[in-house]
């Protein structure tokens, strides 16, 4: 395939013609609408029972400065809509064309590299769960562990420490109390707790850390920091930053299926829906894998909240092979 076929930029594609058009109607509400386009939907909306239902599914599937956001955007609203500047289109026609290429030149491995990249590390594992599906697991000490879909953990206890290592995604732990400290390495960081309930998370940058209950000691960059319950911090090989304190329903709605962001870097959002979806989500501006962007949505419906992302900050999308997702200025 050469660079000019290309498929037009766009979501990918809906089965259902209702729910399709219930999310153009919805996506159309996001930024900032006339009256016109408000009139046009709440008459759409009243057309027809199953218009209604189809848009309230929609919405309830994507809250954007609504409900958990909002919560969270009250905190520094001024800063919201400060989304960096876009780059050239041409520039980035050309690296679709140069990823394009590579991938084709994988030949048979691009299957490995769409749909298992983490396959090696994976091997390496004692628990991996599935792409699309959140796993309880209990480990050796009886401490249950609730892995987010994609994720993987590598289990090493001995008889002064129950050590594990979050190699990819997160986890939320519930940890059995005890006299043996129980530690969870990532990020080249430590968690180092008794008996207590956090949440783990590995982002492109670094990790995140959320105490629920309990109490847990954090060590990173040679830094110690207690966190209490409704807190969270992000830690990385060159230290802790700053403590947040958090809306537990929100910071752990994952659990329960729903992701809720405020001002997250939009690769960090984009490798969580990548979790729940086939293939890969590839973006090809660095300066676009930046943009801080706020919001909720449902794990389980990833092309709502790629459409939503994109009716937010304006980007192209395309779909190749119903695998590979380009997202590019």
């Amino acid at each position: 395939m050469t660079p000019d076929a290309i498929p037009p930029s766009q979501p990918e594609a809906r089965t259902d013609p209702l729910q399709a058009a219930a999310q153009a109607h919805f996506l159309s509400l996001l930024d900032g609408p006339d009256a016109q386009t408000r009139a046009a939907v709440a008459a759409w909306r009243k057309a027809d029972p199953a218009h209604e239902q189809a848009f309230r599914k929609i919405e309830a599937g994507w809250q954007v400065a609504g409900g958990p956001a909002a919560r969270m955007a009250a905190q520094d609203e001024a800063q919201i809509a400060a989304y960096l500047a876009r780059i050239d289109r041409a520039k980035t026609r050309k690296r679709v064309a140069v990823a394009l290429c590579a991938l084709l030149a994988l030949g048979a491995g691009g299957g490995v590299w769409l749909e298992r990249p983490h396959l090696i590390a994976d091997l390496a594992a004692d628990y991996v769960s599935p792409r699309g599906a959140r796993e309880q697991v209990t480990l050796a000490d009886g401490t249950k562990v609730l892995l987010d879909a994609d994720s993987a953990l590598i289990e090493d206890f001995s008889a002064s420490e129950r050590r594990v290592r979050l190699l990819r995604g997160a986890a939320f732990f519930d940890v059995t109390p005890g006299a043996i400290p129980f530690i969870v390495s990532a990020a080249e960081g430590e968690v180092r707790v008794m008996g207590t309930g956090f949440d783990v998370r590995l982002q492109d940058t670094g990790a995140d850390v959320t105490l629920e209950h309990g109490s847990v000691a954090l060590t990173a960059g040679g830094q110690p920091l207690l966190l209490e319950p409704g807190q969270k911090a992000s830690f990385d090989r060159a230290g802790i930053g700053p403590v947040q304190t958090v809306d537990l329903g929100d910071a752990l709605a994952w659990r329960g299926g729903r992701y809720t962001f405020y001002r997250a870097r939009l690769s960090d959002v984009l490798n969580e829906i990548g979790r729940y979806r086939a293939g890969r989500i590839v973006v090809t501006s660095a300066s676009l894998a930046e943009a801080r962007v706020t919001g909720s949505f449902v794990l389980d419906d990833s092309d709502t909240a790629l459409a939503a992302l994109q009716a937010s900050l304006g980007f192209r999308q395309r779909v190749l092979a119903g695998r590979l997702t380009i997202i590019s200025p």
